[in-house]
């Protein structure tokens, strides 16, 4: 084998001879440059998306006929004399992924996207919702309805102000008081009074929703979810005493944090967020698709802790398990001992509860700036404290036990991935079917259910973290697409195919993406590709101080990008839950300024995630997820303490998608230093298959450079492409031998 290796080394590097005497064109900080291509316009194929210039206007089959359900909500909208109705996508917790029964916006606009908010007034029907769904509006959004992009780029108005300015004196907003945040409310509010002080238009608390008095087989909550209790021991490293009274080892409890309040005192702490409950109380649940929570209230007094939950008293729903778990009888209604206890109560006497406190308790209550203005009303002016949770943060600084969770459960995950892109190479390869001996044809909704699989292989997964993004082709052009029968594709060579998944275990949650290329990419792709790449690695290796908020480093993934003229409509990371919601505030890196949002802090895990879309062409997107941690630097300025990322996703990337002749040495080091990682803690894992474990060592050979300096500007010179593939086809043969 070894004679083998060097005779193939003589003939390629003999053959190179003549090739490696062009030099690559090379640009600024030694970085190579792609060959020149002119100013470039940007392709704008907008494919099978709705037309609404046609008399009548064309629609794709994916577009959903909403003049029904408008029509019905419009004469709902007059029986209660207002002008407007505010529809927004989330449920009364405020929750991002809602059940079924509470997609009340998808329901009355057709899209289907997570994100996104309503507005019907008599004449016009408006949505506004951010870059990830502008594409998906189009293929699934009829006419009547009009897109309004959210974003600081942008120039239509927020919904507060497109109101303030298109309704007329004396005009009502209608709105559900339980799907409405205390801080929404405020901002329409400042908004109706500032813009049109001529006007006066006011917000109307509509306590039954109009949109399930419309809605006639809006399906129920599932009744035979069950919660479960997540063992602290095991998972979570602090108890839920811990959590709410005592105060685990450099922890804080809700009940300090509610005597931490200056110039107020504190009878009552009030929890709307289905995951700050979850995490509360070392609880888990399954009324939320891919989130594991359980629909619920709480309230933490100076004294006691209720827990207000859906058919309470179910020995099924709430197993005696849960009941030991919180220190309760199996009514609920009393402790077992003289330990701290919860007391369990049904979900529907939260409200009647929360006002028997205003009129009981001397001093504050404290709810959330997003809590529901139905929480808001229930509480006088004079007993209302309204902050941000102090949970937000406590659940976002994971414990050393979660954050160890964190890293082996995106270790099981990144196995399952590597499993998967063997499996889709095999069937794109070729593999024939040994019974009939034909071609198999694998497509988007085959392997959005191949992540399903190969993720329930670990004992401890507990199904996916959101519903899988497979988009072929121009669909990974739709920054959160949906495959479904209608729309799915076959997998080729033809093009980039963008995977977007992740799993939920015991031990965390999980978020990744990676972009294939089965064929032969265009230039333009990998160019694109390169700098998505390399914007992750920069912000992986970026260096930051405490008090350094996410939005001060979101340009770092971007700057490749727009050194190109390229960029992405999304942000750029976003907190991860330990089994929990994927998306979790207060932190994130993303361009501008958000209430409530919070500066980077240890322990935190943030997904990474640069992108570029080309409409109607292809999309590609990296994403991994990544820990801070502390860094290690020569000084200590003023005692800050400074921090950096460790990757946790272990995942190869796709070379034949990458010009290494854009990457610089500090890159090169950290693009092989990863591969030798991904190698090092999964390639001898027991659940990575013979065959993913050969597609993972295919795709994580090192790369070397042979960089030469020019004399006259002092740049270098970019290697040659093929010696770069002989350098990895050498590599791999040497590791597999």
């Amino acid at each position: 084998m070894k004679e083998k290796l060097l005779v193939l080394w003589i003939c390629v590097t003999a053959g190179l001879l003549c090739v490696t005497a062009s030099p690559m064109a090379s640009g600024p900080e030694g970085v190579g440059v792609v060959s020149q291509r002119g100013s470039r316009v940007r392709r704008q194929s907008e494919g099978d998306v709705r037309n609404c210039d046609l008399d009548p206007p064309y629609y794709p089959s994916t577009v959903t006929n909403t003049t029904v359900q408008v029509a019905n909500l419009r004469r709902e909208m007059v029986a209660n004399g207002i002008a407007a109705y505010v529809v927004p996508s989330e449920d009364a917790h405020g929750s991002e992924y809602v059940a079924s029964r509470d997609k009340r916006r998808a329901f009355l606009s057709g899209l289907m996207g997570s994100a996104g908010l309503a507005i019907v007034t008599a004449t016009e029907a408006k949505l506004w919702t951010d870059g990830r769904y502008f594409l998906q509006v189009k293929k699934e959004m009829d006419c009547q309805w009009d897109l309004m992009r959210v974003g600081a780029t942008f120039d239509d108005p927020s919904p507060e102000d497109w109101l303030a300015d298109n309704l007329n004196n004396m005009d009502m907003i209608g709105f559900d008081p339980a799907l409405m945040s205390v801080s929404d409310y405020e901002d329409y509010e400042a908004a109706l009074k500032t813009k049109m002080p001529d006007k006066t238009i006011t917000m109307k608390s509509i306590q039954v929703n109009l949109i399930d008095n419309i809605w006639d087989d809006q399906p129920p909550y599932n009744p035979k979810t069950v919660i479960t209790v997540l063992d602290a021991a095991k998972y979570t490293g602090e108890t839920w005493q811990q959590k709410v009274i005592d105060g685990a080892p450099g922890q804080n409890s809700t009940r300090w944090e509610m005597g931490q309040v200056k110039g107020e005192t504190i009878d009552a702490f009030v929890i709307t967020k289905l995951d700050e409950i979850a995490w509360l109380f070392n609880l888990r649940g399954d009324d939320v698709p891919y989130n594991p929570m359980f629909v619920s209230y709480a309230i933490v007094t100076k004294t006691d802790t209720m827990l207000y939950l859906y058919d309470s008293a179910s020995s099924v729903r709430v197993p005696a398990a849960v009941k030991t778990h919180l220190n309760v009888n199996a009514a609920g209604s009393t402790c077992l001992n003289s330990n701290p206890c919860v007391i369990v109560k049904d979900y529907p006497v939260f409200f009647d509860d929360l006002r028997g406190f205003n009129e009981s308790l001397a001093n504050k209550i404290w709810i959330s700036d997003q809590a529901s203005y139905a929480v808001y009303e229930s509480i006088s002016d004079a007993k209302r404290y309204v902050a941000a949770s102090p949970l937000l943060l406590m659940k976002a600084v994971k414990s050393d036990m979660e954050a160890q969770g964190m890293e082996e459960a995106h270790t099981m995950d990144s196995v399952a991935l590597c499993n998967i892109g063997a499996w889709m190479q095999e069937k794109i390869d070729g593999l024939k079917d040994p019974m009939t001996g034909d071609k198999t044809v694998i497509s988007e909704q085959i392997v959005m259910d191949k992540c399903i699989e190969e993720r329930a292989k670990f004992a401890d997964n507990r199904g996916l973290s959101f519903g899988t993004i497979a988009g072929m082709g121009p669909h990974g052009a739709i920054i959160h697409y949906t495959s479904t029968p209608e729309t799915d594709v076959p997998i080729t060579k033809d093009g980039t195919f963008l995977l977007d998944s992740g799993g939920q275990y015991l031990q965390g949650t999980c978020d990744i993406t990676r972009t294939f290329h089965f064929g032969t990419p265009t230039a333009f792709m990998k160019e694109a590709y390169t700098r998505v790449l390399l914007g992750s690695f920069d912000l992986a290796m970026s260096v930051f101080r405490t008090g350094i908020y996410g939005r001060d480093i979101d340009s770092i993934a971007r700057n490749q990008l727009w050194s190109g003229g390229l960029d992405y409509n999304h942000g750029t990371g976003h907190g991860i839950g330990h089994f929990l919601n994927v998306h979790e505030g207060p932190a994130r890196i993303r361009v501008g300024v958000r209430a409530g949002e919070k500066p980077l802090d240890l322990n935190m895990f943030q997904s990474d995630e640069p992108g570029y879309y080309e409409d109607g062409s292809f999309g590609i997107r990296i994403e991994n997820v990544v820990r801070t941690v502390p860094a290690d630097v020569a000084h200590q300025f003023e005692g800050y303490q400074y921090m950096t990322f460790k990757m946790i996703s272990l995942v190869p990337y796709e070379p034949s998608l990458i010009d290494f002749g854009m990457f610089n040495n500090k890159q090169l080091e950290y693009y092989n230093t990863y591969n030798k990682m991904v190698r090092d803690k999964i390639g001898d894992h027991s659940m990575l298959s013979e065959a993913g474990k050969a597609w993972m060592m295919s795709k994580t050979a090192p790369v070397e450079y042979t960089f030469e300096l020019s004399t006259s500007s002092g740049q270098r010179t970019a290697p040659s492409l093929v010696a770069i593939l002989v350098t990895m086809i050498l590599s791999t043969l040497y590791s597999l031998w």
